[in-house]
């Protein structure tokens, strides 16, 4: 009975011309469309220094020398040091003797240290505020050419090793305006801090695609980094190894992110469209949890009346759409990589895995919006805006979108399903098999089975009367 209803559901969903059109042809030719753009943009710029003015704001420089500074706090001597003078002091004060030794740190020093509760709280510092005496690099000897954005571009190379950079000096920002506006330079990049990275452009081509991609990465991985450190404030007691997993996390993009599979910035659009594919399989699971529902389909009530449970046909029906999006799922991975030629990185064995498992997300969202209310078009119309709005916000209209909301709104990127799937293609791109993709794994599968909990939880509630 069970194999007989996947048969005949797999043959329905087979035959719907509109299904098979948004969920492989449609994508299919989206990406042919893709490849025929960005391949020929950046063939075109390819092993081409890309020449740009970076400035460097007084405030960045201050930023990181306090980083730098309270990395390099020898802690341990100051607690000693603060000990003894507490007991010196409390013993003189004992025998009534007078104590002029003086503390070894202010008090408005000490009390800096103290409010010092998240990797945000070191930007509101300048290395003056804290106890100079104990920390053992001087400050004032760290410049502008030291801060990890800096040393990224410095090192950036294509595979040939011909540097990808070319840094221009100018005497004045209106000097470099002038360039910019005369086409003698792609951009000017503008560093005010850590993470606050900016750039202006005049006109939009691949020199400029290649340089917003790269900004927005390293603004997504130092800003993943300081969440990260924000939210475990027992880091601060280390603060040497804090601050040594901030720029770790930042020197990782330089020797991963410049040296892997693929450096194409342009990629990403695909990790967006193998996660479109992925997401829009939920129309399939929707479709056939609807066509069961009694107040939606005429199918709907005889099924109802049927000697067959409705959570076994459910089932069976989440067999056979899983069963057609996976086929759908792996027949346009195939032709990225085979036909178009798109490298995504890594092994082509976990790039195949990671993309079933994305359609098995996306068939659990189908699942629970398909009991969401009673009209089937607003089911419809609700799972389009999360289909076409998380693929948005995902960046596969616009690339940087994704980094911007994980500047502003990181929360949406970690229960936006196609925000998700991307980010676990790029780890697998940029990293490798490691944390940062069992992390995006994590959220998949995790979304996966609140979705699906979700779902058999409507399903409980409904019945043929209350309908």
């Amino acid at each position: 009975m069970f194999g007989r209803i996947v048969i005949t559901l797999l043959k329905s969903s087979l035959r719907s011309k509109k299904y098979i059109f948004w969920t492989l042809a449609f994508p299919i030719a989206l990406g042919a469309l893709f490849s025929f753009a960005f391949s020929s943009i950046y063939k075109s710029e390819i092993n081409k220094p890309i020449p740009v003015v970076i400035e460097i704001d007084d405030k960045a420089v201050s930023e990181y020398r306090v980083m730098q500074s309270f990395a390099n706090l020898d802690g341990d001597k100051l607690s000693d040091d603060l000990k003894k003078y507490e007991e010196d002091k409390a013993m003189a004060e004992a025998m009534g003797q007078k104590f002029d030794e003086k503390s070894p740190v202010s008090k408005e020093k000490l009390d800096n240290l103290e409010s010092i509760e998240s990797f945000d709280d070191l930007g509101k510092l300048s290395p003056e505020d804290l106890p100079l005496d104990y920390i053992s690099i001087d400050p004032d000897e760290i410049d502008g050419e030291e801060l990890p954005f800096i040393e990224l571009m410095n090192d950036l190379t294509y595979d040939d090793g011909t540097k990808m950079i070319d840094r221009v000096e100018t005497e004045s920002h209106d000097a470099a305006e002038k360039m910019l506006e005369e086409g003698e330079i792609a951009a000017i990049i503008t560093v005010s801090g850590l993470n606050d990275i900016t750039m202006e452009e005049n006109g939009y081509g691949a020199s400029q695609s290649i340089l917003s991609s790269i900004i927005s990465q390293y603004r997504l991985q130092v800003g993943l980094t300081i969440d990260t450190i924000n939210e475990d404030s027992e880091k601060l007691d280390q603060s040497e190894e804090m601050v040594d997993e901030a720029i770790e996390g930042i020197d990782y993009i330089d020797v991963r992110g410049t040296s892997g599979e693929n450096k194409d910035p342009f990629v990403q659009y695909f990790y967006n469209l193998i996660a479109m594919v992925a997401i829009m399989g939920s129309m399939a699971s929707m479709n056939v949890i609807v066509d069961c529902q009694a107040n939606q389909r005429e199918t709907g009530k005889r099924l109802d009346m049927a000697p067959v449970s409705k959570t076994f046909y459910e089932l069976a029906a989440l067999t056979a759409a899983t069963l057609i999006q996976t086929a759908i799922n792996i027949i346009a991975l195939t032709f990225y990589i085979y036909v178009l030629g798109v490298n995504f990185g890594g092994s082509l064995g976990v790039i195949y895995l990671t993309t079933i498992i994305a359609g098995i997300l996306g068939l659990s969202l189908g699942y629970t919006v398909a009991h969401i209310g009673r009209n089937a078009d607003i089911k419809e119309g609700l799972l389009m805006t999360v289909i076409l709005g998380g693929g948005f916000m995902s960046g596969l209209m616009y690339g940087d979108m994704k980094a911007i909301m994980e500047e502003h709104f990181p929360l949406f990127n970690r229960i936006n399903p196609s925000a998700v799937i991307t980010d676990a293609f790029y780890a697998l791109n940029v990293f490798g098999v490691g944390e940062r993709y069992y992390r995006a794994l994590t959220y998949m599968v995790g979304l996966s089975v609140v979705f699906l909990i979700i779902g058999m939880l409507l399903s409980k509630k409904t019945s043929y009367k209350s309908l």
